[in-house]
């Protein structure tokens, strides 16, 4: 009797607290009018996407991740988005990606995404960032001390800087201005440009391996500048 009663009681502890769970709210603002994003804090998932008659909207949520996610959230409610926010100052949207707590047995991963406007420039400034931005883009800076980060579509200046980057990035056109800077301690990157692209590029590093399948012609854009202590390189 008494093992069947444990038994019920431990079936319906987690049915309770789901019960009890308030929605999980949802922050999103219109970006219609926004021209420049910038993203600080601790972590962050980013999908950045430009797409022409999508509406204009950036979306902050999260996500828990590891081993516990699932055994967490069938016993325990606790918004991990609650440190996180974003806000419009004119043009400029900010958002700050807050910590999770060290305690929590499941990691926090605050995703951000968003559909803007082409040409909207992009800063990303934080710990450690999986970015994904597909579209048109002025000016895109990321400084991390780790990253992932990949582009597919255009901007006409690129500035990578991470003590861990791995970095593809895929131009589905050019205009013979494109500048691209790419620096990190460690690196794995690789750039893909239209056929018959004119580029130039130098890399430094004290340990690299680069692999281009086009000539470097001097005074050509793009530009590619690549620093590093090691680095693997692949330009196509």
């Amino acid at each position: 009797m008494k093992a069947r009663l444990l038994a019920a009681m431990l079936v319906a502890i987690p049915l309770f607290a789901m019960a009890d769970e308030p929605a999980q709210p949802t922050t999103s603002l219109d970006v219609s009018g926004v021209t420049a994003i910038r993203i600080v804090g601790e972590a962050s998932s980013i999908d950045l996407t430009t797409i022409e008659g999508e509406p204009l909207i950036a979306t902050l949520g999260g996500q828990r991740i590891g081993w516990f996610a699932h055994w967490y959230s069938n016993w325990f409610y606790n918004d991990c988005r609650t440190s996180s926010r974003m806000a419009i100052a004119g043009t400029l949207l900010t958002v700050e990606a807050g910590p999770s707590s060290w305690l929590e047995p499941s990691d926090c991963r605050v995703e951000l995404k968003a559909n803007m406007k082409g040409g909207v420039s992009v800063a990303v400034e934080q710990a450690a960032s999986q970015a994904r931005l597909t579209g048109e883009f002025s000016t895109i800076s990321l400084v991390a001390k780790a990253a992932d980060f990949t582009l597919g579509g255009h901007a006409a200046s690129v500035r990578l800087r991470s003590d861990a980057l791995r970095s593809h990035l895929t131009f589905a056109r050019t205009e013979g201005n494109e500048t691209i800077a790419i620096a990190a301690h460690s690196l794995n990157t690789s750039l893909a440009f239209p056929p018959g692209t004119r580029i130039s590029y130098e890399a430094s590093a004290a340990t690299a391996m680069v692999d281009s399948s086009l000539p470097n012609t001097v005074g050509a854009k793009p530009s590619i500048v690549i620093e590093g202590q090691y680095v693997r390189a692949a330009i196509r």
